[in-house]
């Protein structure tokens, strides 16, 4: 296991940037509505409910919960990027949903009630955390007892970002998002030491197909740019162009 590390300084800002320029597009991905129906499926929702999205993005989460728990329920959605957020709320008003609170924050920082939520969602967002630990330990005091956090985290093998991973490892990079929480017996440790009782980990195929070698290194110049891949990006670019 590793320890928590906390990112460079400025990662807040690069990542807030980064959701920012893809807010319009972001939803036009492929996986992420397969992440969402997993994390909800798990998330035993139900009418009445106090519900924290955590990184919410565009809000597909929060706004598929506010619809399960109803008006007696509420959401509380947070995320970094204002972008995103716009996005957000022209969704949750084109539905005229009402019980959705949208804030805009680091959601490592933000100073919320113990005990305040009923279940914590967060899709995608858990491996970008700064420190992982602390956040779940957060989560696990936010939560009311008999409370559930629903979160994803990438697992092997993890496509040609595992790959990518591995490569960079053998040039001493290590990239947390990729070895954080890649096994079920991680994902369990993890949670275990912030104070969780034990429900259920499970793996889940999100996506299986064959991929040449220009689509590959087409995924590399999009993803160099991403948060998580953010220790390879700080790299000389001879060192890039080795990897």
């Amino acid at each position: 296991m590793h320890e928590d590390t906390e990112y460079n300084p400025n990662l807040k800002g690069l990542t807030a940037d980064y959701f920012d320029r893809r807010s319009e597009t972001y939803d036009q991905d492929a996986i992420h509505p397969k992440l969402a129906f997993v994390i909800i499926k798990h998330a035993r929702l139900e009418p009445g409910l106090s519900v924290l999205d955590v990184g919410t993005g565009t809000g597909r989460l929060a706004l598929h919960a506010a619809k399960l728990i109803g008006n007696e329920g509420s959401v509380v959605a947070i995320d970094l990027s204002s972008e995103m957020l716009t996005q957000a709320h022209f969704k949750a008003g084109m539905e005229s949903l009402t019980n959705i609170q949208f804030i805009q924050g680091d959601a490592e920082s933000i100073e919320l009630e113990d005990a305040a939520f009923d279940r914590i969602l967060c899709s995608s967002a858990f491996i970008l955390m700064s420190k992982p630990r602390k956040a779940l330990k957060t989560w696990n005091r936010w939560l009311r007892p008999g409370g559930i956090v629903s979160f994803d985290a990438p697992g092997e093998p993890f496509g040609i970002n595992t790959v990518i991973a591995e490569t960079a490892a053998g040039h001493g990079i290590e990239l947390p998002y990729a070895t954080l929480a890649n096994t079920t017996d991680k994902c369990r440790q993890l949670l275990e030491a912030s104070g969780f009782a034990m429900l259920e980990v499970n793996q889940e195929l999100m996506q299986e197909h064959v991929m040449n070698l220009d689509d590959a290194l087409a995924v590399w110049d999009k993803s160099i740019a991403h948060p998580a891949w953010h220790k390879l990006a700080q790299r000389p670019a001879k060192t890039l162009e080795q990897i």
